[in-house]
């Protein structure tokens, strides 16, 4: 060995060896443990098992409702037609700014919707599946630009909010808020507040595009002229109805009761 690389070693031994043996051992150590690990792994689950494979997931599919998920079967709108499962098909059934706020949640801009000022008696009906949702009785001018109820149309005393709507978190926006959907297909519908009249205190803001109204047929009992406990939404013994032509164009956005101009509670 020349002498510069005896030197060299020489070095090397005395400054790196002190320390080089719990280097090794660690290294060593390290390297058995992974071995082990890799063991058990290849154990547990050695090559060549069968995987089960993911769920299929349909691209661009509807918010499912409480009934899709409870089961297979197909739910049906008020005329008896299956609903579509996919935005395809929703974007096929509704109208553009139907399709562009009932099933992308966008919004329709204030005092432009088709029932914002409407007095007509009857009952408004999902845009999308035709279930009954709202009546004109509990509808008060809130000065927000959009329908405005107290109530949905099952509402009932100790149970002010029914079950024809469904309520949802909605952190859109910088914003905490409540947004109300059709329970039975997933349409966006609007925005629930605790700002209302008596005697529920609460203000659905929805979207006219969201809405159908079934008006009244003349001389037609209001449900809550009947007898107790007989009550019923009105408009359920009346034909189905199918959606009609949205109001003036809408925009991707929060729902009613978005801050602006004559908002709610300003």
């Amino acid at each position: 060995m020349s002498r510069p690389l005896a030197e060299g070693w020489m070095l090397g031994r005395r400054w790196l060896v002190p320390g080089g043996r719990l280097v090794c051992r660690a290294v060593i150590g390290s390297l058995i443990a992974t071995g082990m690990i890799a063991a058990v792994a290849i154990a547990a689950d050695p090559p060549g098992t069968p995987r089960p494979s993911p769920p299929n997931r349909q691209k661009n599919s509807m918010q499912p409702s409480a009934n899709q998920r409870g089961n297979q079967q197909p739910v049906l709108d008020a005329n008896g037609d299956p609903l579509p499962t996919t935005l395809e098909g929703w974007q096929q059934r509704l109208s553009p700014e139907q399709f562009q706020v009932a099933r992308l949640k966008g919004t329709e801009r204030a005092f432009t919707g088709k029932y914002w000022n409407t007095k007509t008696p009857g009952t408004y009906r999902c845009i999308c599946c035709g279930e009954p949702l709202f009546r004109s009785d509990e509808k008060f001018d809130s000065g927000c630009g959009w329908p405005s109820f107290n109530a949905p149309i099952d509402a009932k005393q100790g149970n002010v909010k029914g079950q024809a709507v469904a309520e949802h978190d909605d952190f859109s926006f910088f914003m905490q808020r409540t947004e109300v959907t059709c329970r039975k297909c997933g349409a966006h519908l609007g925005h629930v507040f605790n700002d209302g009249p008596p005697p529920t205190g609460l203000r659905y803001g929805i979207h006219s595009a969201s809405l159908v109204l079934e008006e009244r047929k003349p001389g037609a009992v209001k449900p809550s002229e009947g007898e107790p406990g007989s009550e019923k939404p009105a408009g359920d013994d009346a034909a189905p109805v199918k959606p009609d032509a949205p109001a003036a164009g809408g925009k991707p956005g929060s729902g009613p009761g978005r801050p602006g101009p004559k908002s709610p509670g300003r």
